[in-house]
């Protein structure tokens, strides 16, 4: 009996060795998450699609260049050009005793206004009523409460056309046919003229930044190898330009039967880019 026990004594050793083993070296195991950056063997900066934010080409690339040496250049370019549009604000005011013979007359006097501009033969006149309005006028006496004693109904036409020679036409014949005012003369831009002015701007800007960024490298004695990057900040487009004279040519057209002289003044789009450089 005795010898039997002596004999299975290294076998329990062994059994508790193993065992021991294996308590040592699962628990580095057990529970843990697999790594969610991968790094590729080949590069450094090679990343693998186990990446979880980002693609893997974004980040190599801000690694890349978070490691260049830069220069970042922010220019502007602007460009004069004329307007080819032009807007003028038309208003009939009528006052007369009774609120239904202020509208009425004001719309006749309207519709006749609109007839005559119409009849200038203009393809390109765009008519619109962009305000009316009717109030009661009041005297007010002292001690007394006020009395309405009349109503003014109010018509503001705003035409349109893309003719600026032709404005002062539609000035005098829209006085000679009753308005009571031209109270504004506004100068704009088309769409088509904008998109031609902001490419043009833009060229500017880019040739600006380039002569910025020459200068910049050769106090540094560097040398540009490349543009990294250039981002559009924007561009800026002038709202329509008001003509202050308009009284004045309100009243030339009020004198003689000769078309008020319209002269719009220039408008300027400018537009704002970012570039970044890689030198060495």
């Amino acid at each position: 009996m005795k010898t039997k026990k002596i004999k299975s004594l290294p076998i329990l050793i062994i059994v508790l060795l193993l065992l021991t083993s294996t308590a040592i070296f699962l628990p580095g195991c057990i529970g843990q998450k697999p790594p969610r950056y991968t790094n590729e063997t080949r590069t450094t900066l090679a990343i693998t699609d186990e990446t979880v934010y980002g693609s893997s080409a974004d980040s190599q690339k801000s690694s890349i260049l978070s490691q260049a040496k830069t220069i970042v250049v922010s220019s502007q370019g602007a460009v004069k050009v004329m307007p080819d549009t032009v807007m003028v604000d038309i208003v009939v005011s009528t006052e007369k005793p009774t609120s239904e013979e202020a509208v009425s007359v004001n719309s006749s006097e309207t519709q006749n206004i609109i007839t005559a501009v119409k009849a200038l033969g203009e393809n390109d006149l765009k008519i619109e009523t962009v305000g009316y309005s009717l109030r009661p006028l009041y005297n007010y006496i002292e001690n007394k409460p006020p009395v309405i004693y009349a109503f003014n109904a109010v018509t503001t036409l705003l035409v349109t056309t893309q003719k600026i020679e032709k404005i002062g036409s539609v000035i005098s014949t829209a006085v000679e046919a009753g308005a009571s005012d031209i109270s504004s003369i506004s100068y704009d831009l088309s769409d088509e003229v904008k998109k031609i002015a902001k490419n043009e701007a833009l060229t500017k800007a880019v040739k600006d930044a380039n002569d910025k960024a020459d200068a910049i490298s050769k106090a540094m004695a560097a040398d540009i190898v490349e543009i990294y990057s250039v981002n559009e900040a924007g561009t800026s487009y002038p709202g329509p330009i008001t003509d202050e004279s308009n009284k004045q040519m309100k009243a030339a057209a009020d004198i003689s039967a000769a078309p008020p002289v319209v002269l719009p003044q220039e408008l300027e789009v400018t537009a704002s880019i970012s570039v970044v450089y890689i030198f060495k």
